[in-house]
């Protein structure tokens, strides 16, 4: 029985044997690659496992209470008197305290939006475009690494950059 699909490019009826079913071919009316898919009947349903309900209520409580106490650090880190330096003790690197601050900025940026939090996303965006300079520097490694952070890595690459790309015509 011959498998029949309409050409994603052209619109028009095309047959062509089963044995096809699950590849690449022309179109024979536009010349252009289509995939001709299998037929219906011949697919199996996948087997799931089910979910587990108490662990994706734990999973968005734990999420939920590590967004709070950012955001709680966050208002306490603003309302704090500058640290004075001990004497005699090595004063650690702001810059490298602050790339690490605005890495762990603009990755929670990503999340959010991802996740789809848009407040907690603009909050974000707020607090990096304080410092656009090292926030480019920021985007432009995350952009190009092809290893990502843990924190993002199930993010797909076309998204992680146009969020990306969006926070940096922001500021």
């Amino acid at each position: 029985m011959p498998i029949e699909f309409h050409c994603e490019h052209c619109g028009k009826l095309v047959r062509t044997a089963e044995q096809n079913a699950g590849r690449q071919g022309r179109c024979p009316y536009c010349k252009n690659s289509v995939y001709i898919p299998t037929p219906s009947e011949d697919l199996e349903p996948l087997k799931l496992a089910p979910l587990d309900p108490e662990e994706e209520r734990r999973q968005r409580r734990l999420e939920e209470e590590a967004r709070a106490l950012a955001r709680r650090l966050r208002a306490e880190k603003e309302t704090l008197p500058p640290e004075t330096p001990r004497a005699g003790a090595p004063e650690p690197s702001g810059e490298i305290r602050f790339q690490v601050d605005m890495e762990s900025l603009v990755i929670e940026y990503v999340r959010a939006m991802y996740e789809g939090r848009l407040a907690e996303a603009q909050e974000y965006a707020t607090d990096i475009r304080r410092d656009m300079e090292r926030a480019q520097e920021v985007i432009q490694r995350l952009t190009m690494d092809d290893i990502r952070p843990l924190k993002i890595a199930k993010i797909p690459r076309p998204v992680l950059i146009g969020f990306l790309r969006q926070l940096r015509e922001q500021g």
